[in-house]
């Protein structure tokens, strides 16, 4: 029996051996390594909220590059009936020529001077409808290009974040401080690049 109580003291000697080794070698770490995790949950974070905003951005661009689309088909069908209007004037205008020369009553002469005058007008609101039109377009082509620049530079952000956690990751599994300021300087590019895109 008095073997039995000094295998467990010895037992209980061992644990608390093992214990204070491990209290002694937390004690150990490095504090910049608090710092290197709190920045690297920093980072975590800005890479979200870039995410979020690069994807917001490329869906805005996307809608309004198809509006652009829409316009501009909507434009390219107010030019045609444009044109088709521009010919149907100049028929009647050759009518107009032609009617006394062949015979013509004044009533289709009235009739086709008629014709020209509501052409013309008609031709005047279609000018002014596709050309307001052809404005959108150009107008919506260039907020698209905009916001495809915008969400180039919040995906340019969320990269260096990526890149920021993945070094600091590696600093603190190798214990080297000088790749943690390295991860500093890429996660302050990413956050530069992020403001240039908020902006």
């Amino acid at each position: 029996m008095p073997e039995e109580y000094e295998n467990l003291a010895e037992s209980a000697q061992d644990t608390i051996a093992e214990q204070h080794q491990e209290a002694h070698h937390a004690e150990s770490r490095p504090a910049w390594l608090d710092a290197l995790a709190v920045s690297t949950a920093l980072f975590a974070v800005l890479a979200a909220f870039a995410s979020l905003k690069a994807g917001d951005s490329a869906n805005e661009a996307l809608y309004r590059a198809n509006q652009a689309v829409l316009q501009q088909t909507q434009a390219v069908d107010t030019w045609s009936q444009f044109q088709a209007d521009s010919i149907k004037k100049y028929q009647a205008q050759s009518l107009i020529t032609l009617l006394p020369h062949v015979g013509g009553n004044a009533a289709e002469l009235q009739a086709a001077k008629g014709q020209v005058v509501a052409r013309q007008k008609a031709q005047d609101a279609l000018l002014l409808e596709a050309k307001k039109r052809d404005a959108e377009t150009a107008r919506l082509s260039k907020e698209s290009e905009g916001l495809l620049a915008r969400h180039t530079k919040y995906a340019l952000s969320v990269t260096l974040f990526q890149v920021a956690i993945g070094l600091a990751a590696i600093a603190t599994l190798l214990r080297r401080r000088p790749l943690w300021w390295l991860s500093l300087g890429v996660g302050v590019a990413a956050t530069v690049a992020l403001l240039v895109g908020l902006l």
